[in-house]
């Protein structure tokens, strides 16, 4: 027989078994909160540390005039350096087939009369031409006596790069100018 008592002890029983699962409550809580603080300085430390995503570069154009004056200062160093074989990495297959059929190293036929003179400044001159599928940016060697030669260069795209097509103009020959100095 079931007595007041025993319903009371049935009844505290209940309440203690309650009040047990949610003595880890807190606990657990805390335990989260700080998972995930550690997670957020983590992740923050990885971002503030890790480098930027470089940008993709810019699409070759011949319009881009910082590529181009890039192109022509990077060719105009390997000549004043006398770097040939980097200046000749630097043509066109058109350029390189006209030297072959030339039978002339590049230093032959940029510098002419003055190939065994070395070039003691290089530089691009304001002077050019622009359209849509070539550059021609007139450039100035200079050499140790004094005597400067102006050089035409024509750049154009090929092989997704831009490269050196030409230094000899077409409209008049090539003419060795001298400073007065």
């Amino acid at each position: 027989m079931k007595t007041i008592f025993d319903d009371s002890e049935k009844r505290a029983e209940i309440e203690d078994d309650k009040k047990g699962g949610s003595r880890f409550l807190p606990f657990t809580l805390w335990l989260v909160a700080i998972a995930f603080l550690i997670g957020t300085w983590s992740v923050y430390r990885w971002v503030a540390n890790h480098p930027a995503v470089e940008p993709p570069p810019p699409p070759i154009s011949l319009e881009d005039v910082k590529q181009t004056i890039t192109v022509i200062g990077q060719f105009n160093r390997y000549v004043q350096d006398d770097k040939w074989s980097e200046a000749e990495s630097m043509l066109s297959m058109a350029g390189a087939q006209r030297l072959k059929s030339e039978q002339k190293s590049l230093r032959e036929s940029l510098l002419g009369d003055r190939k065994d003179q070395k070039v003691l400044e290089a530089a691009s001159t304001p002077s050019g031409d622009k359209s849509p599928d070539r550059v021609r940016q007139d450039c100035v060697y200079k050499f140790y006596d004094g005597q400067f030669i102006i050089v035409p260069l024509t750049l154009i795209i090929e092989n997704g790069k831009i490269v050196v097509d030409s230094w000899i103009d077409e409209t008049q020959p090539k003419a060795e100018v001298e400073s007065k100095k």
